[in-house]
């Protein structure tokens, strides 16, 4: 049997890890005030995304086809909220993963103990 996804699930997993280091210190939006959604896209495991023309508003979004289980969830949660900090920050750089998404991965997986290849 595989994780059933929905919104609510991965709206769960991105509150567990804001309430992690070192997710905590970035004053991400609470869930409430970021749009999740899953997908069957083929091309990627996740998504995060800004309504810039309408509301601001963050989107995550996580592909059922790829993420499987609790763990793979947690992993790509954690990525795309590096994602959303850097919009936040404004340090992102489209289409790509910076120096500084490197960095941040890096911590993350220390804390959690995941190895940072899975940031790639």
């Amino acid at each position: 049997m595989t994780l059933p996804l929905t919104p609510h699930v991965l709206a769960a997993a991105y509150e567990y890890l804001r309430a992690t280091s070192p997710f905590k210190a970035w004053k991400l939006p609470h869930a409430d005030e970021v749009e999740f959604a899953v997908t069957e896209r083929r091309d990627c495991e996740g998504d995060h995304g800004v309504y810039r023309y309408y509301t601001n508003e963050h989107i995550i979004t996580i592909s059922s086809y790829y993420i499987k289980t609790t763990p793979e969830l947690m992993v790509v949660m954690a990525h795309e909220m590096i994602h959303e900090r850097q919009e936040i920050a404004k340090t992102a750089r489209r289409g790509g993963h910076n120096k500084e998404f490197h960095r941040l991965a890096k911590r993350v997986c220390k804390v959690h103990g995941w190895d940072s290849r899975l940031f790639i």
